[in-house]
């Protein structure tokens, strides 16, 4: 792990607070609590957790002993050639118990192994949630510039039919050709042509925003925000190996990593003797009415061990080790990629601000050289073919700015999914089984791994 990010920030990574929360917008704060609470990607999250509850309840019910009651009557007929047939009725009643003796600790490393693919599909709820507050807030943010930049083109259109207005009457009084006037009515068509692909555009993100909400198209809440949110500083980052436990899929990589430690202990207990005992309590009778005056017990042991498998059970732990070095690999790769990302987005959003920091300053400059090339226009001086060149360049950086602000933005969204957070950990869905909640296991597979 390196020691630091290339933008170091020697405060402790993200809190407990929702990080959307730094943007100060109720608005998307109603946004984010009804995606989390209906979101349906998020809801088949939490339902393969409650799989995964089940499963790792099943594999420790192993670890204890059964029992089964058995009850049952049956009719004897016997026939002879010199007897007199008779028939012979006979009732029973009993409980029968087993028990596997775990010697080398193979039933509870399968449970290990379980309860760490519990605690991995937790992470990933938590890792589906972060996703979702990503999505849920670029989407908010990419409608908001989207109307912004229609105002843009809206307002751009006004001032052009204005000039088209002064054009078209300084061509009747024969100050200028019909070429001038044919320039301006392009620039009006050229944008008239772009709105519809901007409210194509609007009505795609609401659509997105009703989808990521669990609705139906059209549904979607009215968003009534008008203007982009401001950033404030950049989020404290921590160090590097804060990542290790504020990134949800990194934990999970690593319990997977880890069950697959504990699958490798299993596989070589497997591979030894094996301790089943057995009991049987029964009461049996000829007869219902001295059912109960005629009872025994069996109580039985045996041991089991390999002797000739064609080398299944030694094959078994060679796959289990190999898988073992692929959830390495796997969680060596979530590690690096964490840390890229973070990366990314820092410099990223370093950069987008001096690309709108610049972008302002150009306008501001284009605004000047349009007033300048108006007067001499409006002199005689110049063309309205310089006149008209500034206006279009002053008009395309003020829809350039629009999305320059709003991609500023998503790097600081990006940043925060990066980043991961411990938000994530107070979530919990409606009829959540208590064996879905964190719970301690051991660190390291013993028994078989070490007694082998």
């Amino acid at each position: 792990m390196p020691e630091r990010y290339s933008l170091y920030s020697e405060a402790s990574p993200a809190d407990a607070l929702n990080w959307w929360a730094s943007f100060h917008n109720s608005e998307l704060d109603a946004l984010m609590g009804e995606a989390l609470e209906e979101n349906l990607t998020l809801q088949e999250a939490w339902a393969r957790l409650k799989q995964n509850a089940a499963l790792h309840k099943v594999t420790g019910s192993a670890l204890f002993p059964t029992l089964s009651g058995e009850t049952g009557a049956e009719t004897t007929r016997r026939e002879g050639n010199d007897t007199v047939n008779s028939t012979t009725d006979s009732v029973y009643l009993g409980l029968a118990a087993s028990y596997e003796v775990d010697l080398w600790g193979r039933l509870r490393a399968l449970n290990e192994a379980e309860g760490k693919r519990l605690l991995a599909g937790r992470a990933d709820v938590e890792t589906a949630a972060i996703t979702l507050s990503g999505e849920v807030t670029e989407n908010w943010v990419d409608l908001i510039a989207i109307r912004n930049e229609l105002e843009v083109l809206d307002a751009q259109m006004k001032l052009n039919r204005t000039l088209l207005t002064a054009l078209e009457w300084r061509f009747e009084n024969s100050l200028v050709s019909a070429v001038d006037v044919l320039r301006q009515r392009k620039v009006i068509e050229r944008q008239l042509s772009e709105r519809p692909s901007l409210k194509e555009k609007e009505s795609r993100l609401q659509n997105s925003i009703a989808l990521l909400l669990g609705k139906p198209p059209g549904q979607a809440p009215a968003i009534r925000t008008t203007t982009l949110p401001e950033l404030g500083p950049l989020p404290a980052t921590g160090l590097p190996a804060d990542l290790l436990a504020m990134r949800p899929d990194v934990r999970a990589a690593g319990l997977r990593l880890k069950a697959e430690e504990w699958e490798i202990s299993a596989a070589k207990a497997d591979r030894l003797p094996s301790l089943a005992i057995t009991a049987r309590a029964r009461y049996a009778s000829d007869g219902v009415e001295s059912l109960f005056d005629n009872w025994f017990t069996n109580l039985a042991a045996n041991i089991t061990g390999p002797i000739f498998d064609a080398g299944r059970r030694k094959a078994e732990v060679n796959r289990a080790q190999a898988q073992a070095e692929e959830r390495l690999a796997a969680y060596r790769r979530t590690v690096l990629t964490a840390l890229s990302e973070v990366e990314n987005s820092l410099s990223g959003e370093v950069t987008q601000q001096e690309t709108v920091d610049a972008l302002t300053r150009e306008i501001e400059t284009a605004r000047l050289t349009l007033l300048e090339e108006r007067n001499r226009y409006t002199q005689g001086v110049s063309s309205y073919v310089d006149l008209l060149g500034e206006l279009k360049d002053l008009q395309e950086l003020e829809r350039k700015l629009v999305q320059a602000k709003a991609s500023l933005i998503k790097q600081r969204i990006a940043l925060h999914r990066a980043l991961g957070g411990n938000w994530t950990r107070h979530l919990s869905p409606e009829n959540t089984p208590e064996a879905t909640a964190p719970f301690k296991t051991d660190e390291t597979p013993k028994g078989a791994s070490e007694k082998s």
